[in-house]
């Protein structure tokens, strides 16, 4: 048996890619099953309520198994005995991350917007059957890690893959499908600082010490405001009980591509230089953590 994992703290992407991962090998003859590290967030809840899937079951351990990785590469976002796993296939549009292997392994990792839509160029390549939820999987993770195609991450094989999916799962106004995604992403009421901080959450290791790395894709920084502190807290906690160099949250507008990055921790000096005087540290056309947040952080840090 094959499980296939994306990455802690799950976000659309990593959910959908592990649950269509799991069919290509199926269609390949092989015996596999999506799994999940953490929680189902309130967006991927709606696309697995639209596509008519169940969520993968939850992984509690990989020692021994078999896996694919889909949606990561670094060893801080995988299960915490992946390296007593034996890696088998990795599926990623991120950075090559720490992982290493000691048999040779399938590897797609592409530049694109997400990781769906390196596994719907797999099925074509592979003339395997795109179903209608698996096709609506696809396509609803292609949009939500684009954020509708307005992310700097998004390329013309993100575009043509969503429409041919859009085709196969007889979505007749895409405008009205990504709208009524995009509510779904930004709906954070009634969840607490560490459920927020949690929602989608990436771990790196970096200049031999730890680092998280958070984001909240929001309708208006409006919806966070009166939680600002409690953020802090909680992103000071976990520096304290882990011992990380740094926790950063991004706070992102997706109407506005703005972001304000909240960060406590030891490193934290090295960026208060860039905050203004009320120390807020605001980043202008700003959506992706991937090609944009992370990438100034390292510079920064470095």
């Amino acid at each position: 048996m094959i499980e296939v994992v994306g990455h802690k703290n799950p976000d659309s992407d990593s959910i959908c890619s592990a649950l269509v991962a799991a069919e290509l090998l199926k269609a390949r003859g092989l015996d596999a099953k999506a799994v999940r590290q953490g929680d189902i967030n309130r967006e991927t809840q709606h696309i697995l309520e639209t596509a008519g899937v169940e969520a993968p079951e939850r992984c509690t351990t990989v020692a021994g198994k078999s896996v694919w990785l889909v949606d990561f590469s670094d060893l801080a976002q995988g299960p915490d005995d992946l390296q007593a796993a034996e890696i088998a296939g990795i599926v990623d549009h991120h950075r090559l991350g720490d992982v290493t292997t000691v048999n040779p392994l399938e590897a797609w990792i592409w530049p694109v917007g997400c990781t769906c839509t390196i596994l719907f160029n797999l099925f074509q390549m592979e003339n395997a059957t795109i179903t209608r939820p698996l096709a609506i999987l696809m396509m609803s993770a292609i949009l939500s890690d684009t954020v509708g195609f307005a992310s700097p991450t998004c390329t013309d094989k993100d575009k043509a893959a969503v429409t041919a999916l859009a085709e196969i799962a007889d979505v007749q106004d895409l405008d009205a499908f990504t709208e009524a995604l995009l509510i779904a992403k930004t709906d954070i009421v009634g969840l607490s600082a560490d459920e927020l901080v949690n929602k989608d959450l990436k771990a790196y290791a970096f200049n031999q010490r730890d680092v998280v790395v958070g984001q909240i894709e929001l309708a208006t920084l409006a919806q966070v405001e009166e939680m600002i502190d409690q953020l802090e807290a909680d992103l000071q906690r976990r520096c304290d009980e882990e011992g990380l160099a740094l926790a950063a949250l991004m706070l992102t507008d997706i109407t506005t591509s703005t972001t304000r990055l909240l960060f406590r921790g030891e490193w934290s000096e090295k960026l208060a230089p860039f905050a203004d005087a009320a120390g807020h540290l605001m980043m202008e056309n700003t959506l992706s953590r991937k090609k944009q947040g992370w990438p100034w952080l390292q510079n920064v840090l470095a």
